[in-house]
């Protein structure tokens, strides 16, 4: 939960990968999940540029999406992190990949006037990162109960999710709860507005170790976390959908995160 940049080659990859498969993508715009599934052999391909900074340094980073429909409740989302920079101001550096993340969807209930769609997912990170600042060095396995409801043009989501942590060698972390609240306002058929609170739970007992850290700490344990988003996202062409979002969270840190969508017309 998891960053996107490309020159004219990637541009037009993406491109020809829209013309040759069917997408329909609404677009990771939100990290919340939710209970709309994206239909019947249709692919979801997206992508962000997140950089984030902060008094104790910056970080990048260049995560993709790709989700695909195996029914009409059921569908698979895989997220590489193609690049991940961390630059803190005191302490070591670190530049490589991160870790991966895959997620099995499945709609339980649709939508109906008096009752939100509900969904379960079941999530795996698979340890890809080499670097404790970037990743833990091992899996993590986690559980979400989703709920959507459209309130006229406002379409909403929340989630309640669990994390058993992969512990590596010599350290104590936990298991950690998450929360999640966000929604997307369709101001017209092109344009939308979109927000989310985002929350979790304390991994390490002290939260996240400072730059720096002494030996035997995992810099990468998740901490507990608050974070708000706002953004707008815009169709530009009928197939081409872009957005930009601007994070804050507890710790003071901003984040900003444009990314794009891609659809066969």
């Amino acid at each position: 939960m998891s960053k996107f940049s490309c020159g004219t080659h990637g541009a037009a990859w993406l491109t020809l990968i829209g013309w040759l498969v069917p997408v329909a993508l609404h677009g990771q715009i939100l990290e919340t999940e939710t209970a709309r599934p994206i239909g019947r052999n249709v692919l979801e391909v997206s992508g962000n540029f997140e950089y984030q900074f902060s008094s104790d340094g910056r970080e990048a980073a260049l995560p993709f999406a790709l989700e695909y429909g195996f029914s009409d409740r059921l569908e698979f989302l895989i997220e590489p992190v193609a690049y991940t920079s961390i630059r803190p101001k005191v302490g070591s550096r670190a530049t490589g990949v991160g870790d991966l993340e895959t997620t099995l969807t499945y709609l339980l209930h649709r939508e109906t006037g008096g009752s939100p769609a509900i969904a379960f997912a079941g999530e795996v990170k698979f340890p890809t990162a080499h670097n404790t600042l970037i990743g833990t060095g091992k899996s993590d396995f986690a559980g979400y109960l989703i709920a959507s409801r459209m309130f006229g043009r406002l379409d909403t989501h929340a989630n309640l999710g669990f994390t058993v942590v992969g512990k590596p060698a010599g350290s104590q972390l936990k298991n950690i709860f998450n929360f999640a609240l966000g929604g997307e306002l369709q101001m017209s058929p092109r344009t939308s507005l979109f927000g989310e609170v985002l929350a979790n739970t304390a991994s390490a007992s002290g939260g996240e170790p400072a730059p720096g850290a002494p030996t035997g700490a995992v810099a990468e344990a998740p901490a507990g976390e608050i974070v708000g988003t706002v953004g707008i996202a815009n169709y530009i062409m009928p197939w081409l959908r872009l957005s930009g979002g601007m994070s804050v969270d507890n710790n003071g840190a901003v984040m900003f995160r444009p990314g794009f969508t891609i659809r066969r017309p």
